[in-house]
């Protein structure tokens, strides 16, 4: 069978650069295809060293040419005489390696005489080189070498053995098999960060800990075999070996379990252990969840845990009034902290757990804005002023009366007025209540138990009752008669002392403490009273408009006017300190907080501004209301702002930030024009003659158990 004539060009590499200087030798019709039609190369340089061959045909067995020469073509005869002394040296080449079997590119492209000899003996090199070579550091042994026979030459066979024979090797650097195992590492760029001084203490730094960590690893393994199964005598002779790192120094007394000392010694219960009042003052310490969950640890913990001494140690904690300055503050309504005894303390046998789950109930209807609505009904016409405790209402009125109500049962017990302010019978008109009524009790005038309760004093305003305050034992009121009356409240008839003059037009506002009585005027005037002989003491001046309000703590006043300025002033020396101004019109209302840091002020702008009393900064400013803020309470301790406007409104805003969390609007027909709170009720006067109490204690359980006094 003949083959196709062709040509075969070789790929000219490092050990074919002459290659291209004479043109390739066809293939004869005789001829089957030998490594010289694979590679193309001279034939003139196979004649051109006929000796060559005798090395390789030395170096060969008798047995790999007894194989080939039946199968083997004429060329490949005439070939067993060429190149002897050039595979000479590429045999003693392979014969002295001692690592790998080299890539045929490797042993072509070697240099020497023969290097350009003819491609047709390149066959007998191939299959030379696909004998196993004899190495002597691989691993095995040397009797498969000796004993490897080549494979029977046939056509597969002979296209599988020239099949590497076609693959274009690479122009530098090893190839074949050997490229294959053995992978040139890829050129160091230039730009590769050389190392820096220092680095190779670095790594053996960190070799060094890594050392470390492996020996924490096998001693933590060794002891949690040791801890499980025990260890063998091998084992612990094996440590005991290793001398510098500490494994092998033996605990001289054995080693105990954690489990079977819980199993052989019962934990012991520190409260068991203490004395009783050890314990309270423990579980005194905690907050209410958790003191509730120290309940279910046992039996003993729950009679602990529900100890009265242990909890009114919390609930005081929690819902106890903070004093800040001396003298006290008149307390707003209620603190809601139970009974006291006649000497102020606290009463005993009283149940503080309950106490403490009503008065968070309670304050959970204030975020709600639940509330409950409770009417008083009496006054002809509009309220300006109020305040509160846990017994009674006090209010006075344009009508020229001032009333005292009763806050248990919400009716009218006593009405004070001249002679000619006695109110008629059916005053004032039914007016409508909001869905959340509760109670809205009839009035009294004109009946005869109205008629019973009215008082005329000796000495009585004649005029509208602008303002008031009272404290344990005195009352003051402003009127727009232009002066004050104080009056003895501790009996059953309010008695009036003295009056003070002084102002030359209506009083706005008053305020007292122990030392002190102030009041306030549409003359811009305030004025600093003795409270006990009612003398004069000083007079302030500064504003330029009506002072509506004004706030005592300690010997710290602040105030509010028409002239868009709320002043801190000094009563010792009578000096204003700092001025707050609204960005724009009156102020009508202002509070100071207990601990004298914060100033509040409200007016015609519709807004309340929080200052900073020490720098004079604006904090923050609330929500609008929808007309002027006619009315200011700050209770700090519970974080509450009540605000009354003329916008029939009451709202109520978080202290801290300002943001309003209830706003209570048209719960009555007209503005509302003062609004005070303590930690249950907000009680508010209207316009329309009413008084309006929201209650957020309305059929609260145990609610009654906060009040102070029996």
């Amino acid at each position: 069978m003949h083959r196709r004539p062709s040509i075969a060009h070789r790929p000219k590499t490092s050990s074919a650069a002459d290659d291209s200087a004479a043109p390739p030798r066809p293939f004869e019709s005789s001829m089957k295809r030998t490594a010289s039609q694979t590679f193309s190369t001279n034939g003139s340089d196979a004649r051109e060293a006929p000796n060559a061959l005798g090395a390789v045909h030395e170096g060969m067995s008798e047995e790999y040419h007894s194989h080939h020469a039946p199968s083997g073509s004429r060329s490949l005869s005439r070939a067993t005489s060429m190149f002897e002394g050039g595979f000479k040296q590429i045999r003693r080449k392979l014969s002295s390696s001692s690592s790998r079997r080299p890539s045929l590119s490797a042993i072509f492209d070697a240099p020497g005489p023969t290097s350009c000899a003819a491609a047709a003996v390149r066959k007998n090199s191939s299959d030379m080189l696909r004998m196993p070579l004899p190495h002597y550091d691989s691993g095995l042994p040397l009797s498969q070498f000796e004993t490897a026979t080549p494979p029977v030459n046939s056509k597969i066979s002979m296209l599988k053995r020239f099949s590497s024979l076609r693959r274009r090797p690479a122009a530098s650097g090893p190839s074949g098999e050997f490229a294959k195992f053995n992978p040139v590492p890829p050129p160091i760029p230039s730009n590769y960060p050389l190392l820096v001084p220092g680095s190779a203490a670095r790594q053996a730094a960190a070799a060094a800990n890594d050392a470390r960590l492996s020996q924490m690893r096998r001693e933590q393994e060794q002891t949690r075999k040791f801890l499980e199964n025990g260890m063998s005598e091998s084992s612990i002779e094996e440590i005991d070996n290793d001398n510098e790192s500490g494994v092998g120094m033996m605990c001289s007394s054995p080693i105990v379990r954690a489990d079977s000392v819980l199993q052989e010694k019962k934990l012991v219960d520190p409260l068991q252990s203490l004395p009783a009042e050890i314990n309270t003052l423990i579980l005194a310490n905690l907050d209410a969840p958790s003191l509730i969950q120290a309940e279910l640890v046992s039996k003993h913990w729950h009679y602990l845990a529900t100890s009265p001494h242990v909890w009114k140690d919390v609930f005081l904690r929690r819902f106890e009034p903070t004093v800040h300055v001396t003298p006290t503050p008149i307390q707003m309504g209620g603190v809601g902290v139970g009974m006291f005894t006649k000497n102020g303390k606290h009463a005993p046998a009283q149940n503080w757990k309950q106490m403490y789950r009503t008065r968070k109930t309670i304050d959970r209807r204030w975020k709600a804005a639940t509330p409950n609505a409770i009417y008083l009904n009496g006054h002809t016409d509009s309220v300006y002023c109020c305040q509160f405790d846990e017994t009674k209402i006090i209010t006075g009125s344009r009508d020229r009366t001032i009333r005292v109500w009763d806050m248990n049962t919400y009716e009218c017990i006593k009405v004070i007025g001249g002679p000619t302010h006695r109110p008629v019978n059916n005053t004032p008109a039914v007016m409508d209540t909001h869905r959340a009524k509760v109670v809205n009790n009839p009035s009294l005038n004109g009946t005869d138990k109205g008629n019973d309760m009215y008082r005329v004093p000796a000495d009585y305003h004649d005029a509208s009752i602008l303002c008031l305050q009272y404290d344990d034992t005195i009352m003051v009121t402003g009127s727009s008669d232009h002066t004050c009356i104080v009056w003895d409240i501790t009996g059953k008839d309010y008695v009036p002392m003295y009056r003070l003059r002084g102002h030359q037009a209506g009083v706005l506002d008053v305020c007292l403490d122990d030392k002190h009585i102030i009041s306030c005027s549409k003359d811009s005037a305030i004025i600093v009273w003795d409270r006990s002989n009612g003398q004069q003491i000083r007079t302030l001046t500064g504003h330029r408009g009506p002072v509506n309000a004004v706030q005592l703590r300690g010997n710290l006043l602040v105030s509010a006017s028409g002239d868009g300025v709320a002043k801190l002033w000094n009563l010792d020396s009578g000096v204003c300190i700092k001025d707050f101004p609204s960005e724009d019109r009156g102020l009508a209302a202002v509070e100071f907080s207990d601990d004298a840091k914060y100033v509040l002020a409200g007016g015609n702008d519709h807004v309340v501004y929080k200052f900073d009393a020490q720098t004079g900064n604006t904090l923050h400013t609330s929500q609008r209301h929808g007309g002027l803020v006619r009315s200011l309470f700050l209770d700090a301790f519970n974080g509450r702002i009540v605000s009354g406007s003329y916008d029939q409104s009451i709202r109520v805003a978080d202290y801290s930030t300002g943001a309003v969390f209830a706003t209570y609007e048209n719960w009555t027909t007209s503005w509302i024009l003062s609004a005070k709170s303590d930690y249950r009720r907000v009680v508010a006067t209207s316009q329309d003659g009413r008084t309006l109490i929201l209650d957020f204690g309305w059929n609260v359980q145990g609610a009654e158990a906060l009040v102070s006094h029996a």
